[in-house]
């Protein structure tokens, strides 16, 4: 069935409400456990996006897109984040900052399941199409941490439906302007909203023109510029570039260098590596009895490494290590339990790509085959380009899936019963055990939870009037005295032009603290491991100053996050 075939299935029954509105309650109830249950700093570069919210809150401006380690992502999520952060609050700003990627993944949920009931799918099908996008690991990953992965999919996931009418009739005004507001937000939120605006041009792809269809290709795109343009003008203007990276630039460059296997080849993307079922982590390697900084070899294979950070905490961020090692059951029972819902989304994407060639474009998936491409491509490149293990993550395609869900209906709908009954419950039984596995406390003890120590960063107001003199004045300094010295030396423009970080080495994995050691002793002739912490300044990615302190944890003065 087709939207156009049958307008009347867009409007869900009493039944279908019912289903969805308790997969929407159950899945909200287990994000809001488990943002009230793991600290505000596990996820993907959280510290990054914290400290580029408490710029917003503490300073009231927008960070230079290459001053800290996440500051060149766009900034909507941050811009929602300080809205909603209240200072001297943590626990609320846990669950605040947090709740904005739960709500958009909820309505990835939602549109997921009016999407397949839309276009082909039952209400079976419907039901567990969005109980995998709820509950998958990278989905519950993103939607419970702090940063704007989940935010960027949530948009992405409300242009769809409207892409969905214009491509059935792209002379719709209202559907237009609204894919091209939700295709400008997702652009302004991360850089992955590029898919879903070049999907909004699929529907206006066609011979048939008329004035009436300019119209509505003029609102949608000057509606998303409104929104997008002012973000990737200022990046050019500040940076030369509309999509600056802070990847090159240190301290970013010599922590991902750690995560680099050896170059990419071409036979990474041709295979898949079924080592990766086995141990579906970045850190589990044969014989190691725990994780150790030694990293799997089967993660060079691209496509293995990307679906085990679909369907297990690859890149230990949620578990710490000692449940990356072999005699685990739940990341290989997980890996397994993932092919067949994977499978169909993967046959689901074939079979649309095929009706949409065999149709030239003519078909109600279109925009979605499109993006998908789009995305796929995208993707390819960038972890050529960056040939770290930390590239590969499957929620860098997060905007995709809504697309997973609809393909997932696609090759469903040409199976007899039997063969579809067991496929759905196949289904059902990952997405369920992937709820009951990351829920924080069921399975994995709570305390498991923190994997990582944040370090102690303070902002430095003012620009030095010398490097030679501030690195000094930190080298002397008493334990617990070296901010009023960095307050003394600072200018009185009140602009953060510089940050000081103090790392604790202790808590460093040994490769990493003896990366740092190195680089700094390379840069500024210091000796570092006799000393348990390491001060560094950074001046726009570029290590400026640097000494050592013996400064205990509980002594970081008032200031520090």
């Amino acid at each position: 069935m087709t939207a156009a075939d049958d307008t009347s299935s867009q409007t869900p029954g009493l039944r279908a409400t019912i289903v969805i509105t308790g997969l929407l309650l159950a899945a909200a109830a287990h994000y809001t456990w488990t943002s009230y249950a793991l600290p505000i700093t596990v996820g993907y570069d959280t510290r990054g996006h914290l400290e580029y919210i408490a710029t917003l809150v503490d300073q009231h401006r927008l960070p230079h897109p290459l001053e800290a380690w996440s500051t060149f992502h766009p900034p909507l999520y941050y811009l929602l984040g300080s809205v909603v952060s209240l200072p001297g609050r943590p626990a609320w700003n846990a669950l605040a900052l947090r709740s904005i990627g739960a709500l958009a993944m909820l309505a990835a949920g939602l549109v997921s399941f009016r999407l397949v009931l839309r276009l082909r799918g039952s209400l079976a099908v419907a039901s567990i199409a969005s109980a995998l996008v709820l509950f998958v690991p990278c989905s519950q990953f993103a939607a419970t941490m702090v940063g704007n992965e989940a935010l960027g999919a949530g948009l992405a996931a409300l242009a769809l439906p409207s892409l969905v009418t214009l491509q059935s009739n792209p002379r719709h005004l209202r559907a237009a302007g609204f894919a091209g507001l939700m295709a400008g937000l997702a652009l302004a939120t991360k850089f992955t909203g590029l898919f879903v605006a070049v999907a909004c041009v699929v529907p206006f792809c066609r011979l048939d023109w008329d004035r009436r269809m300019l119209g509505s290709l003029l609102l949608c795109a000057l509606v998303g510029a409104s929104v997008a343009a002012p973000v990737y003008v200022r990046n050019l203007v500040l940076t030369g570039s509309p999509i600056p990276m802070t990847r090159e630039l240190e301290p970013v460059k010599a922590v991902e260098d750690l995560f680099t296997l050896r170059e990419r080849r071409v036979w990474d993307y041709l295979w898949f590596d079924p080592g990766c079922l086995l141990r579906p982590s970045a850190f589990q390697v044969a014989g190691s009895p725990t994780a150790t900084n030694t990293l799997n070899p089967a993660m060079t294979n691209i496509w293995g490494l990307t679906y085990a950070s679909v369907w297990y905490d690859a890149h230990k961020h949620r578990l710490s290590g000692r449940f990356h090692r072999d005699g685990v059951l739940w990341g290989p029972l997980l890996a397994g339990l993932g092919l067949v819902p994977t499978a169909l989304v993967l046959a689901g994407f074939v079979l649309a790509l095929r009706d949409f060639l065999r149709r030239r474009g003519r078909t109600p998936e279109a925009p979605f085959v499109v993006m998908a491409s789009v995305a796929l491509l995208s993707f390819i490149a960038f972890t050529w380009r960056v040939p770290t293990v930390a590239a590969v993550k499957a929620s860098y395609m997060l905007p995709l899936v809504v697309l997973a869900a609809v393909f997932f209906a696609r090759a469903l709908a040409g199976l007899n019963a039997r063969a579809c009954r067991a496929l759905l419950w196949s289904s059902a039984a990952a997405a369920m055990s992937s709820a009951v596995v990351f829920a924080p406390g069921l399975v994995f003890p709570l305390e498991e939870a923190t994997p990582n120590s944040i370090p102690a960063r303070v902002a430095i107001k003012g620009f030095p009037s010398g490097l030679e003199q501030i690195g000094q004045e930190l080298q002397g300094a008493a334990p617990g005295r070296w901010m009023e010295n960095v307050r003394a030396a600072s200018a009185p423009d009140g602009h953060v032009r510089w940050r000081l970080e103090a790392y604790p080495l202790a808590d460093m994995n040994p490769s990493a603290a003896a990366a740092w050691c190195m680089y700094v002793g390379e840069r500024m002739g210091v000796h570092l491991p006799e000393r348990p912490w390491v001060v560094l300044i950074w001046h726009r990615g570029k290590l400026a100053a640097s000494c050592t302190e013996g400064l205990p944890l509980d002594d970081v003065p008032t200031g520090t996050s």
